[in-house]
């Protein structure tokens, strides 16, 4: 828990598809997407919660033990990182 995983790279290394599993410390954990603070270049795509997918709005609520897959860009890697692990 609590790792960011690289699955997928996109344009020579410009975008990427990432996946954290969310631990009790995260920032993020019990916040709306819409207010968790991440950058306009990165999307939650999904999240994967109790065996089931659950497609992202705004505000969906993530909690602990959420699979969050998320496209990143190379700039906005470090903030989605300190957002969902800290």
């Amino acid at each position: 828990m609590g790792s960011f995983v690289r699955l997928l790279s996109f344009e020579g290394g410009k975008a990427k598809l990432a996946e954290v599993t969310l631990a009790a410390n995260s920032p993020a954990a019990g916040k709306e997407i819409v207010d968790a603070g991440f950058p306009r270049d990165a999307t939650v795509v999904a999240i994967l919660r109790d065996e089931k997918v659950v497609v992202p709005r705004g505000d969906t609520i993530l909690r602990v033990g959420d699979e969050v897959m998320v496209l990143v860009t190379a700039e906005s890697e470090d903030a989605v990182r300190a957002i969902l692990i800290g």
